[in-house]
C-alpha cells in the first residue's frame, strides 16, 4: 500500500465514526488505534513483515499529523487522564470529514493533484503554493496568505511574459514592456489587462469565457487578502478563505497555464 492508500483507508475508518457520532448524538464519540485490525487484508495478503511495519509506520506518521492540524486528539472526551491509544474526533475535524473535500488537509496530495492537473506548472510556484499548504495545516494563516499570493504572483508574471512575446506590433509590444519594467504587481497587470481586452476576442475561444473570472476575480482577490497581511493591520483572518483560495488554485492556475500555452504555441 501506497501512502495515499493508507491515508483514505484511515480515512474511510474515521468518517464511520463521524457517522456514528451523528446517529448517536447522547454518547461519546471516541475510538481505540488498532492498526492490526484497520489494515487486517495485509496478513492474508501474507505480505513480509517489514512491509507490514512499513504500513503501521506511514500510518502513525499520518495520524500524528491529523493530530497537528487539530482534526483529531489523542484520549477519551470524557476523560482527563486518559491518551493513547485511545482517538477522539475534533469538532473542526468532524466538519472536515463530513465535507469529504480532503486535499487542503494533505498536503503531498494537494501537490501531486496540482502537478498531475496541470503538466506545465514551474518549479518556482510549486514551492510557494508547497509552503501555503502546509501553513494553512498547521493553523498559520497569516504565512498561508503570503505564500499563496507569492505563489498568484508568479502565475501572473508567467501569464505577462508569454503574452508580451505574442504581440506581433514590435511598437505596441515595447511600449507594454517600457510601462510593466520594474513595476509592482498591481501596475503590471492593470497594464497587461489594458492591452489584453484589445486581444481577448482574437484568442480561442475556449480561453474567452473564463479570463474574468480567473483573472479579474481570483488574481485580485488573492491579491487583496496577501496586501492585508503583508502589512501590520492587526485583520484578523478566516480560515474559510484561505481555504477557498486553495480550493480554486488548482483551475486557476490550469487557466492561466492554458492562456500561457495559447501565447506560446501562436507565437
Amino acid at each position: 500500500m501506497d501512502r495515499e492508500q493508507i491515508r483514505n483507508k484511515i480515512f474511510q475508518i474515521f468518517k464511520q465514526q463521524v457517522e456514528w457520532s451523528e446517529k448517536n448524538p447522547n454518547q461519546t464519540q471516541q475510538f481505540q488505534i488498532s492498526l492490526h485490525e484497520w489494515f487486517q487484508d495485509i496478513f492474508t495478503e501474507h505480505i513480509p513483515a517489514w512491509e507490514q511495519n512499513k504500513v503501521f509506520s506511514v500510518a502513525r506518521e499520518i495520524i500524528q499529523e491529523w493530530i497537528n492540524i487539530g482534526l483529531i486528539y489523542p484520549g477519551k472526551a470524557d476523560s482527563a487522564s486518559d491518551c493513547f491509544p485511545w482517538l477522539t474526533i475534533t469538532e473542526y475535524g468532524k466538519q472536515v470529514i463530513k465535507e469529504e473535500n480532503w486535499l487542503p488537509y494533505d498536503p503531498e496530495g494537494y501537490i501531486k493533484t496540482l502537478k498531475e492537473r496541470v503538466l506545465d506548472i514551474d518549479d518556482i510556484t510549486i514551492a510557494y503554493v508547497g509552503e501555503s499548504i502546509s501553513a494553512y495545516n498547521r493553523r498559520q494563516l497569516l504565512s498561508a496568505t503570503l505564500t499563496l499570493g507569492v505563489a498568484s504572483e508568479n502565475l501572473m508574471l508567467l501569464l505577462i511574459e508569454a503574452y508580451s512575446k505574442w504581440i506581433k506590433d514590435d511598437i505596441r509590444r515595447e511600449k507594454l514592456e517600457a510601462k510593466i519594467k520594474d513595476r509592482f504587481i498591481y501596475t503590471q497587470y492593470k497594464e497587461f489587462k489594458q492591452e489584453f481586452e484589445k486581444d481577448i476576442k482574437n484568442i480561442s475561444k475556449q480561453l474567452q469565457g473564463d479570463w474574468e473570472t480567473y483573472l479579474e476575480g481570483v488574481f485580485n482577490f488573492i491579491r487583496l487578502n496577501r496586501n492585508s497581511t503583508g502589512h501590520p493591520t492587526g485583520k484578523e483572518l478566516d480560515a474559510k478563505v484561505i481555504y477557498a483560495n486553495l480550493q480554486i488554485f488548482a483551475d486557476y492556475s490550469s487557466y492561466i497555464f492554458r492562456l500561457i500555452k495559447y501565447f506560446l504555441d501562436i507565437k
